[in-house]
């Protein structure tokens, strides 16, 4: 991070269309039924205590306060992290980081800084459309 111009921008904007696009429909479909089950099962105690008003706050505040992020944050560590070990652990087998190695390219700022920094950049956008999506699911 010190030197970002030796970064692999191509790289890290590909990755972020592989953490990020294509785990929308992922992290959507989690958020979504996350905010409906959410208030289909709180709905009816609180109809009893003549209180189903508060059905949405409920669903408003758990989905952004803590199931929004733990959620997005679970499907990436799963979804992306797995599968960037996989790619990376294939690439060690091939013997393709000890190519980089001898071609004099650092394998870490070459193959991890572009994965690392995509996921951080990632996260907080995935956060926020979870979010939205999980109070959708409560409101439907």
């Amino acid at each position: 991070m010190r030197r970002p111009r030796e970064l692999r921008w191509t790289d890290v904007w590909l990755t972020y269309e592989r953490a990020g696009v294509q785990a929308l429909v992922v992290v959507g479909l989690i958020a979504f039924l996350t905010g409906l089950i959410m208030a289909f099962q709180a709905a009816p105690p609180l109809r009893e205590f003549g209180v189903d008003i508060y059905v949405v706050n409920l669903v408003s505040l758990a989905m952004l306060r803590e199931l929004g992020p733990i959620m997005t944050a679970i499907v990436l560590a799963g979804r992306s992290g797995s599968a960037f070990a996989a790619e990376i652990g294939t690439m060690k087998v091939n013997e393709e980081i000890n190519a980089l190695t001898t071609m004099g390219l650092d394998p870490v700022r070459f193959l991890v800084a572009p994965r690392v920094l995509a996921g951080v950049l990632v996260t907080p956008v995935l956060t926020i459309y979870a979010d939205l999506v999980g109070v959708g699911g409560g409101l439907a």
